[in-house]
């Protein structure tokens, strides 16, 4: 999204921001996140001398793949954005690139473990199966295979 900053000379002089701002895929953590539709930016952006201040609201969805069941799910985010933007970093104000900015502001929005739910019961490990839709007859041992020989101590 490139914004004209060009009539923001004056100290405190402000615009007002209401745009719709598309991405493309974005990667997180060598994985492809797909962005269905445009995000709205919505707020200020304010000329406070040796660098320019956005203050505003950043908002869209993204579908994700879910952590524990790897099926996709979309999830609506909304950013509250306070971000400084240094004049030494821009060449023409009448062209100013804020796309980089707002990437690495949802970026840091994902969460770490992408859940479709709180309650997601993930898949079985023996058989593949998403125990979400149905329960499977697989016989789970949880034993550390560290720790296998201790089993037979008590057995004895």
């Amino acid at each position: 999204m490139r914004i004209d900053l060009s009539n923001l000379k004056e100290l405190g002089s402000y615009k007002e921001i209401n745009e719709t701002v598309e991405f493309e895929e974005i990667s997180f953590r060598q994985r492809e996140i797909e962005v269905p539709g445009p995000f709205l930016l919505s707020g200020n952006i304010y000329n406070a001398g040796k660098e320019f201040i956005l203050n505003g609201t950043l908002e869209g969805k993204l579908i994700f793949e879910c952590s524990r069941c790897l099926e996709e799910f979309t999830e609506k985010i909304k950013i509250e954005l306070e971000e400084e933007i240094p004049r030494e970093e821009i060449n023409n104000l009448e062209n100013v690139d804020l796309t980089h900015l707002l990437k690495e502001n949802i970026l840091l929005s994902i969460p770490i473990k992408l859940l479709c739910s709180e309650d997601c019961k993930g898949l079985c490990p023996v058989c593949g199966q998403n125990l979400n839709y149905e329960q499977c007859d697989c016989k789970k041992e949880n034993v550390d295979p560290r720790l296998a020989k201790l089993k037979d101590y008590f057995e004895k």
